[in-house]
């Protein structure tokens, strides 16, 4: 069934698509706080403060909002999230804006947002870097379609610039612009676009937009490439990589015959075509680097955005009573879709309840929010219990980034030394002022570290309230107080570099 040019209004349809790309902000300001920061952002928001163009772990973009918007409004985890519920919405918008531009009218608008609107939901629920992906993949869907439409390859330069606001998000999006090169290469029909000088000033945009985080990297040795090396072989081991295929009907849902209506309509069409790389090469080329079925999740807007337009071309000759059943039937099945989400990912379970004692324990993130801030009077109680002589040079060595961000933040309340901490980033700063004599020990265990010093003995525990099993509380619940290390700081430091 053929695409055809848009026949609406671009103005009225965008204020219909964000009136309803609303309902996220909505949702931010009533659930955004949740049961407090996630173990993923505070590592962001003390990137957020240590503010440069690039970090071990992810591109700058989400650091940079997050310092955009506490620098605004304060820190507390519903300002922080602020970023990503926005983006969300936009990307919303977008969506619908792509069955528009693949000639949807509104109820197909209104479809493809209802089918992007539960990983919108996701990934809004905490500030991370799949937020600003998955803008990124949707701008170069609408993008790439409006060139296939019009044939204004200018729209090349806007292509380029989502690509390298993409590599500032997530380096992931190599993933989509490798493939959609080479469909424009193997594409018959479109290798004219790879003779346009758009084309080429496309591809300049997209480096000058990274080129500070692709300077940084240089300058850095391209460490990312070692810790993603690392999280790799970490997934694949502990068998997160395992039920990818599965996976892409367990985050879809009800939305998935309508992504697969999308795909088929878009191989049928020699003009859009193309569109299909966006999807197919990553799908592909995730599976063979044993990816995480979500890591393809930014690759759905254009088929669903082609399937809402699908759907739509098939009910226009039913009969009024039957498209305004069917429509309502799928929309209805899209909030069934949204509302799963709501109840795995959005902090809906007052605490204590049935409900959140069941996100608890089948949705770790959940579990990642709770207890920092009681870590971190643990470890003050600690540091309350130790000799005079022992707080001169006090230092505290955290083993993870929750740990290290969760003292960073909460520490100086109690005039807590600001946390050191090997890992990612973190180990950049170094060990402090001056070589720490006793050192306050959180998330290692006594056998790991304990060699290491003169002395070391358990001097406290980690309590994380009401019972919630995390990475704190069940693999290194204690709080080591050791003395002395037996070797030189800067040699230690030097090799005390890791990633997690």
């Amino acid at each position: 069934m053929p695409f055809r040019k848009p026949t609406t209004s671009l103005r009225a349809d965008t204020a219909l698509l964000s009136t309803f790309a609303a309902l996220i902000l909505v949702v931010h300001f009533l659930m955004g706080n949740g049961y407090g920061f996630h173990r993923d952002e505070l590592q962001f928001l003390d990137d957020a403060r240590h503010l440069q163009w690039g970090f071990v772990a992810y591109p700058p973009m989400t650091a940079f909002c997050g310092r955009f918007a506490v620098a605004l409004f304060g820190i507390s985890p519903q300002v922080f999230r602020l970023p990503a519920a926005i983006v969300n919405a936009l990307s919303l918008v977008l969506l619908g804006l792509l069955a528009r531009e693949l000639g949807g009218r509104k109820p197909a608008q209104v479809l493809a947002l209802f089918a992007g609107l539960p990983a919108a939901l996701a990934f809004s629920s905490v500030l991370q870097y799949n937020t600003f992906d998955y803008l990124a993949w949707t701008m170069i869907a609408l993008f790439t379609a409006h060139i296939l439409l019009s044939g204004d390859q200018r729209w090349w330069v806007a292509v380029g610039a989502a690509a390298g606001f993409g590599i500032l998000s997530k380096y992931a999006i190599a993933f989509p612009v490798l493939s959609l090169v080479a469909a424009l290469a193997m594409l018959p029909s479109q290798r004219h676009h790879l003779r346009s000088r758009w084309f080429w000033f496309g591809v300049l945009a997209m480096l000058i937009v990274a080129s500070p985080n692709l300077l940084w990297l240089a300058r850095h040795h391209f460490i990312t490439l070692e810790m993603e090396s690392f999280i790799h072989v970490r997934d694949v081991r502990n068998g997160r990589a395992k039920g990818y295929f599965t996976d892409q009907i367990k985050f879809t849902l009800f939305a998935f015959p309508l992504a697969v209506a999308g795909l088929i309509a878009l191989l049928r069409s020699a003009r859009f075509r193309l569109l299909t790389a966006l999807y197919l090469g990553p799908l592909v080329l995730f599976a063979l680097v044993k990816g995480r079925g979500y890591y393809l999740m930014p690759g759905y807007p254009v088929l669903y955005a082609a399937g809402a337009v699908t759907f739509e071309r098939f009910l226009q000759d039913r009969a009024k009573t039957l498209r305004v059943a069917v429509r309502a039937l799928v929309l209805s099945a899209m909030l069934v879709d949204a509302a799963v989400v709501a109840w795995a990912y959005l902090p809906i379970g007052p605490v204590g309840s049935a409900l959140w004692n069941w996100q608890m324990k089948n949705n770790s993130d959940m579990a990642d929010e709770v207890g920092w801030p009681e870590l971190v009077a643990d470890v003050a109680h600690v540091r309350d219990t130790l000799p005079k002589e022992d707080l001169a040079r006090l230092g505290i060595l955290a083993d993870n980034y929750g740990e290290a961000g969760a003292l960073s933040l909460y520490g100086p309340q109690y005039g807590l030394p600001t946390p050191i901490s090997g890992v990612n980033s973190f180990h950049a700063r170094g060990f402090g002022p001056y070589p720490p004599e006793t050192v306050i020990v959180v998330g290692e265990s006594y056998a790991s570290i304990a060699h290491h010093f003169e002395s070391c003995s358990v001097a406290g525990h980690v309590h994380i309230p009401y019972g919630v099993r995390n990475e704190e509380s069940v693999d290194h619940p204690d709080i080591l107080v050791c003395r002395r290390l037996l070797y030189a700081w800067p040699d230690v430091w030097q090799k005390n570099q890791h990633f997690g």
